[in-house]
């Protein structure tokens, strides 16, 4: 499902797409500048979901997401986001998780394939 909503104080349109899998996805344009910023929020992903036993669950993971992966070591990350002068973060909440990233636009893609092999 598709919407797109007025800002009227910025004089903006948020468009709202549902995709399949059921993560929403706002996106806000900005022909002034060609940099792309993100935010993933993973709702009822927080600090509040854990139990006693998992206390800092969330915020370890959002220290040591970027870390390394299979395929990746904590330094051939580092050095895929400085190459690009790119942004890569996480952070947890009581209520959320977040992911965040900020890249020109013509790195665009490349970070978000880092991204989403973080995220694996």
């Amino acid at each position: 499902m598709q919407q797109t909503i007025e800002l009227t104080q910025q004089n903006q349109q948020v468009h709202r797409t549902v995709l399949d899998n059921g993560i929403t996805v706002l996106l806000v344009e900005n022909s002034a500048a060609d940099i792309i910023s993100g935010r993933i929020f993973l709702k009822n992903a927080g600090a509040r979901g854990e139990s006693r036993k998992k206390a800092g669950l969330a915020h370890l993971l959002s220290t040591v997401l970027t870390k390394g992966t299979q395929q990746l070591s904590a330094e051939e990350i580092a050095d895929r986001v400085e190459s690009v002068g790119a942004g890569l973060g996480a952070d947890a909440a009581a209520d959320y998780f977040l992911l965040t990233l900020k890249t020109v636009s013509a790195d665009f893609s490349e970070v978000l394939q880092l991204l989403a092999e973080i995220m694996r």
